[in-house]
């Protein structure tokens, strides 16, 4: 491995989906600290805050409070909506910020189809919150109006769906939650398709070391 793909003074940020804590990421964070990286999880209360709001009172603040050293960079790991956060940052964010690289695990980059469906009954934004305005498939919807990821950002889905209750909304392909398609976005350094549903992606093992991958060269492809 190339050193200068790699700095052990790197730090990952992770950054957990929607109804999920700072707890959802350890496994991940566990894998990372044994490798060697440095790991700070960045939580936000996803079922009370906006997109905007997630961005400025918790991931700005958040990155704010690294202590990083010279030459060292930032990359980061999210989950599911954790993903668009991050995006929405990314947009954002001050150019002189050392942003490495990135793996978006299961994110609705196209936005959610379940969200399109659900939302007109009503009970969803009251159980999911602002979000539930923003996630769907519409142009002007968040994922959607964001634009293209930042530089080298991988996005890893999953096609094994144990919860196919959506999959007549999510077509042939997706992890339960999340249609594999809707994860392609403009910009991807790299796109993988993992056997994996919407949870376990936070578990397993070949993930891992797909994200390992890509952090150290940033491609998904096995040397």
């Amino acid at each position: 491995m190339p050193a200068s793909s790699l700095q052990f003074s790197d730090t990952v940020v992770l950054i957990h989906g929607l109804g999920r804590t700072l707890r959802s990421m350890w496994v991940v964070g566990a894998w990372l600290k044994f490798w060697g990286y440095r790991v700070r999880f960045i939580g936000y209360p996803s079922r009370s805050v906006s997109i905007s709001e997630a961005v400025e009172r918790h991931i700005e603040p958040g990155l704010a409070e690294l202590e990083l050293e010279a030459g060292a960079r930032v990359h980061f790991v999210t989950h599911s909506l954790g993903g668009i956060v991050f995006r929405a940052w990314a947009a954002r964010r001050d150019p002189a910020f050392p942003l490495g690289r990135s793996v978006l695990l299961v994110p609705p980059n196209q936005g959610s189809e379940i969200i399109d469906l659900v939302r007109p009954l009503g009970w969803p934004r009251w159980m999911l919150g602002p979000v539930v305005d923003e996630l769907g498939t519409e142009p002007h919807h968040t994922p959607k109006a964001l634009g293209p990821l930042p530089p080298e950002t991988g996005v890893l889905m999953g096609n094994k769906a144990t919860l196919r209750l959506f999959g007549h909304v999510l077509g042939e392909e997706h992890d339960g939650i999340v249609s594999t398609q809707g994860g392609q976005v403009e910009g991807q350094a790299d796109f993988i398709v993992l056997p994996v549903n919407h949870l376990t992606v936070l578990f397993r093992p070949v993930v891992m070391r797909a994200v390992r991958r890509f952090l150290q060269t940033g491609s998904f492809k096995e040397a």
